[in-house]
């Protein structure tokens, strides 16, 4: 994670009133797939700032490259959503 988010994913859950998890959620369930898109959704239909806003769609996107490139779970051919 870049430094400079790292104050701001500290802070997330006081700031926001959602635990990263929960926006990590949040994007994935609305079919977010890039960052562009995540911070766009985060301030203009849940007025979370744009700092906070990276920083949260940095975060979540990275979990989920993690998860899906590294998980033997994943299938593209089966239609898996690889969020």
């Amino acid at each position: 994670m870049p430094s400079r988010h790292a104050a701001d994913i500290r802070q997330v859950a006081q700031k926001t009133g959602r635990s990263l998890d929960e926006w990590c959620e949040l994007l994935e369930s609305n079919g977010v797939g890039d960052r562009r898109e995540a911070v766009n959704m985060l301030r203009d239909s849940y007025a979370v700032s744009h700092a906070f806003a990276l920083a949260i769609a940095d975060q979540c996107l990275r979990r989920s490259d993690d998860d899906d490139w590294g998980s033997d779970e994943y299938d593209a051919e089966e239609g898996d959503n690889p969020w």
